[in-house]
């Protein structure tokens, strides 16, 4: 076993946005039908939505991702009975336009199956008040996708007024995301960032003569030091080649003055083609969070570099594992898993003042904490981790002052010859043992701790919270691979036990690749 320490400061990092609990749902495979949407009832799954709302989600993004590029919101409102079938969406070409998009699927076979797949003929059952009325039963914020590929500015102020003005939808939308990785040249929206940025000044112009509080996202790309995380020498699902200061800074000359935030996407390793199986793998997954709150810092700074006194943050509407194409359509996160979520918290705690939004892609099924079958369903991992912070990072977000050993990290390998990853994962490196935040809710700290070591448990003395009772909560269960399943949902779990802090000390014990929380 090994050992190390967490002192909590008074140093704030900000006020915590409940919004960084966010999840998607998108018009893709098996996300909304039947994930969200009961088909055969013709109404919404009650067991998703109850799933949802435990498991804490704040935020709803909506109707994409892709999807949303060439997704037209009449299409999904007024008597379902009435609505149309659009018979090819834009993932349904997405495998014939971009070779090699989905040809390792152990699902389809063919570009054109491969479509079908992920790309199902739309019955629009589910729309805009099906979603606002999802986001109002879950007390979840709605956040809504422009098209901005085959849309127009006068159809997404259409669409502002008919939320927010005519009052014709459950409730109102005060987020709003002008288009979705335009930067890429898969969207049908994509363009050079000087024109995509005056393209959303246009849109911001005519969706506020509608409604002029709204809120509203623009598309940018990670921003890293001096390394680019996505920039490629030719263009691809995934890819750019632009720079990210380079696209950012365009885009924020032409709009900055009318935006919010600035959307930035993350998925680690990225689609390596192959399947994270080895205690290796865990420590390249577990340690990635380092490479996302050096992101999140980065990119928040640079637009301040841009755009001086405006503060614009960040959108964070993205973000996920992802390692090959068949997780698009059903997937599992076992418990060795759990640093990288926990991992991935902790970083939108460290900038808690610059993001306000963060969005796990998606909420079920694709790449998601909730898996279903037709009528069954359970929680990975990822899930009961989302619901660990939720209920307890609240409040303030507090500085922390880690002391541990550091880790050997190896490279990934068998990568795909056409694997697209975020940033360098083929050179060793090293990284801290351990990661932490710390959270006050008025007389409630709350401190997160997460062994990203695979071999030995972690005894962490935590320093500087009151003396008294407390609690501490970890995910448990048999092994670094075992899963929840269809068939047995509570193979991991969340146990808890009190403990006393005594002179302002603590010993929690971390196991291998977990996070624990303690509350006092």
């Amino acid at each position: 076993m090994t050992t190390g320490t967490v002192r909590v400061t008074d140093r704030s990092l900000g006020t915590i946005s409940p919004l960084v609990f966010g999840g998607m749902i998108e018009h893709f495979g098996r996300t909304v039908y039947p994930g969200v949407w009961d088909v055969e009832r013709d109404e919404v799954r009650a067991d998703t939505r109850e799933a949802a709302a435990r498991m804490g989600v704040r935020l709803l993004r909506y109707p994409g991702g892709c999807f949303s590029c060439d997704y037209h919101w009449r299409d999904g409102v007024g008597p379902r009975s009435e609505r149309p079938t659009v018979a090819e969406t834009f993932w349904t070409g997405l495998p014939q336009r971009m070779e090699g998009f989905g040809r390792d699927s152990q699902w389809a076979s063919g570009a054109e199956a491969v479509g079908r797949l992920i790309g199902p003929a739309e019955t629009n059952a589910f729309g805009t008040d099906e979603f606002l009325q999802y986001c109002l039963d879950i007390d979840a914020e709605p956040f809504l996708v422009i098209n901005i590929g085959t849309g127009t500015p006068e159809e997404a102020a259409d669409w502002v007024r008919y939320c927010n003005v005519d009052r014709k939808s459950p409730r109102t939308v005060t987020w709003w995301s002008i288009g979705n990785e335009t930067w890429g040249s898969h969207e049908y929206g994509h363009d050079t960032p000087g024109a995509y940025g005056e393209r959303v000044a246009e849109f911001a112009r005519a969706m506020r003569l509608v409604d002029p509080a709204i809120k509203l996202v623009a598309v940018g790309l990670p921003v890293s030091g001096g390394t680019e995380i996505m920039a490629s020498g030719e263009e691809g699902l995934g890819l750019t080649t632009y720079a990210a200061r380079d696209w950012n800074s365009g885009v924020l000359k032409a709009c900055g003055d009318v935006i919010d935030l600035l959307s930035v996407h993350w998925y680690f390793p990225g689609m390596i083609g192959r399947a994270l199986d080895n205690e290796n793998d865990l420590l390249q997954l577990n340690t990635s969070p380092d490479q996302l709150a050096e992101i999140l810092r980065d990119t928040a700074a640079f637009n301040d570099e841009m755009v001086p006194g405006r503060n614009i943050g960040l959108s964070l509407d993205e973000w996920n594992r992802m390692v090959q194409f068949d997780d698009h359509l059903s997937t599992n996160h076992p418990l060795g898993n759990a640093a990288f979520f926990a991992g991935c918290y902790n970083a939108l705690l460290a900038n808690a003042e610059r993001v306000p939004i963060a969005v796990i892609s998606h909420l079920v099924n694709c790449l998601a904490p909730i898996q279903t079958d037709d009528d069954r369903l359970f929680g990975t991992v990822a899930f009961l981790v989302a619901r660990l912070y939720e209920a307890h990072a609240r409040g303030t977000s507090l500085a922390v002052d880690v002391e541990a050993a550091a880790i050997d990290v190896p490279p990934l390998d068998r990568l795909a010859p056409d694997a697209m990853t975020l940033g360098d994962v083929s050179s060793p490196r090293q990284a801290p043992m351990l990661s932490a935040s710390a959270t006050r809710h008025g007389d409630e700290t709350s401190v997160f701790l997460v062994n990203r070591s695979v071999a030995e448990a972690a005894q962490v003395s935590v320093l500087g919270t009151a003396d008294g009772e407390a609690i501490v909560r970890w995910v448990d269960g048999p092994d670094l691979w075992a899963v929840n399943t269809l068939d047995a949902p509570e193979t991991l779990t969340v146990r808890e036990k009190r403990v006393v802090v005594a002179q302002g000390r603590v010993v929690v014990t971390v196991p291998p690749c977990g996070v624990a929380v303690l509350t006092r």
